[in-house]
């Protein structure tokens, strides 16, 4: 038995040595061609040169130059001049100068590098590349051309298996249509699909995007970005956490800390989550969306609502701006609510609907819809349209009121000028004998009336179309006499800086 089990051991290792050496002939390199041969003993070292026209062969993998060494006992091969390397009809590499060795199938060529393959061409001065694993990498700057694509850097890795480049420092990719500019960027040459990290510029004539992270399919012009992500065109700005992006289609979708801000109507935008569509021209955001307008001087108008929509449709001469639900209006000398509102540049109309109640100064004035005039950037007068009424409260529960079924009015500085009362007039006015003491309540019904203000407070009256007229003392009159129809104090509405942010 122990005999039987020596000479099977025997068998085994002189089985497996064979193959072992069998594997290495079948890894040597070959000589497959050359003008001029000498073989040379270095030591221990055998030394083959070849010299003119050589060609060598590994496996499914060819190399051409001019000259060569090989050095058989390492399995290494040095080439010079005119280097070319073609591995599976797959990659073709030339350079100067080759350095490969044979057991690990890895190479090293320098000078005026070329890698190719069916999908790009790499241009470098040195070029590390395992054709094993059909990887490879540069460190000292290179250029790559991929059909319409032309992108450099100072470091990159390629691998070609999956396609994908990966690249470092100073990242340059340059199409017909823009340009990116990146710190990092990894690209597959199939899918023409760019991830990059790192601070990252795109550049077009449609448009600019920054970012410091995302993607770009350079085939289908779709990207995403984020990390300080913003989108510059057509004298707009689109910014948020996150951002979508088509060229093509001119369509951007943004997430998260939005702002929008277009330069034509000065116009701030910010929201979490918005819609940007160039070709439509119409950029909407939501969710705690809030607008800032600049209006005379330094004073700004802010615009809460749910949902707020910028429309410019220049051929039909249409630019608007437009709130829905929950609307909040504030500005230092003036502040209003409304459900739905609709400003329109051309005509400088600013229209509120539903529920609509506007504060200015100490008079609260609302109807079934308001129409705000803009002149010159100030709100320069209005209209109520339908049960319009203008309160302002007195002390206690003393309130003066006007109501009309319609009224126009003027401002001064957001404060009221002059009100125009145009059908159905009643008006109640606490008289005063001095700041302090009042005479009575003036009760009046008169279908057409004319007020001036001065500094916000009734200076004058005139009551035009058949006036009816009673002064009351004032606790002659019951509490609900005193109230017109449809009268509502709604101050603890009264939107103040901070409403909506």
């Amino acid at each position: 038995m122990l005999i039987f089990f020596r000479k099977f051991f025997v068998l085994f290792v002189f089985i497996l040595l064979e193959f072992v050496v069998s594997a290495q002939t079948r890894d040597k390199i070959e000589i497959l061609g050359a003008e001029n041969f000498e073989y040379v003993k270095s030591g221990e070292q055998n030394i083959s040169k070849l010299i003119g026209k050589v060609k060598l062969k590994q496996q499914r993998t060819l190399m051409y130059c001019d000259s060569a060494l090989i050095y058989e006992s390492d399995n290494l091969v040095e080439a010079f001049s005119n280097v070319r390397i073609n591995h599976n009809d797959s990659v073709t590499i030339t350079g100067n100068y080759l350095l490969y060795n044979g057991n690990t199938k890895k190479a090293f060529i320098n000078g005026k590098v070329t890698m190719v393959d069916k999908n790009m061409t790499l241009s470098t001065e040195q070029l590390d590349y395992d054709l094993n694993e059909q990887y490879g990498y540069y460190a000292n700057g290179g250029n790559i051309i991929s059909k319409e694509n032309k992108l450099s850097s100072n470091l990159g890795y390629y691998y070609a298996r999956t396609n994908e480049f990966f690249f470092k420092n100073k990242v340059n990719l340059l199409n017909p249509e823009y340009t990116m500019t990146s710190d990092t960027l990894l690209y597959n040459t199939l899918t023409k699909t760019a991830f990059f990290f790192g601070a990252t510029k795109i550049d077009s004539k449609k448009d600019q995007i920054i970012c410091e992270n995302g993607w770009y399919n350079t085939k289908l012009d779709q990207s995403q970005f984020s990390k300080n992500a913003t989108i510059f065109t057509d004298k707009k700005m689109l910014q948020a956490d996150s951002l979508y992006y088509d060229r093509k289609n001119q369509l951007g979708k943004a997430f998260r800390r939005i702002h929008v801000y277009d330069s034509i109507q000065k116009l701030h935008l910010y929201g979490n989550t918005g819609i940007s569509n160039g070709k439509a021209k119409i950029t909407y955001v939501n969710g705690n969306s809030y607008a800032v307008k600049l209006m005379d001087g330094a004073d700004s108008l802010f615009l809460f609502a749910d949902t707020l929509l910028v429309s410019e449709k220049l051929k039909k001469q249409k630019q608007l701006l437009k709130a829905y639900h929950h609307v909040k209006i504030y500005k230092s000398d003036m502040q209003a609510i409304c459900d739905s509102l609709v400003y329109e540049k051309n005509d400088s109309v600013m229209r509120m609907f539903h529920g609509p109640v506007m504060w200015s100064g100490v008079n609260q004035i609302f109807s079934d819809t308001i129409y705000f005039y803009v002149n010159n950037g100030k709100l320069d007068s209005f209209d109520l349209m339908n049960d319009a009424m203008i309160i302002s409260k007195e002390k206690g529960a003393h309130y003066n009121q006007i109501k009309g079924r319609g009224m126009k009015g003027t401002l001064d500085s957001s404060q009221l000028k002059e009100i125009r009362v145009f059908g159905n007039g009643q008006n109640i006015y606490y008289a005063k004998e001095d700041s302090s003491n009042y005479i009575g309540v003036n009760v009046i019904d008169c279908s057409i009336m004319h007020f001036r203000f001065n500094k916000g407070a009734m200076e004058k009256a005139a009551f035009i179309t058949s006036p009816d007229a009673t002064l009351y003392p004032l606790d002659e009159l019951k509490p609900e006499e005193l109230r017109l129809k449809g009268f509502k104090w709604l101050e603890n509405k009264r939107p103040r800086r901070t409403s909506g942010l």
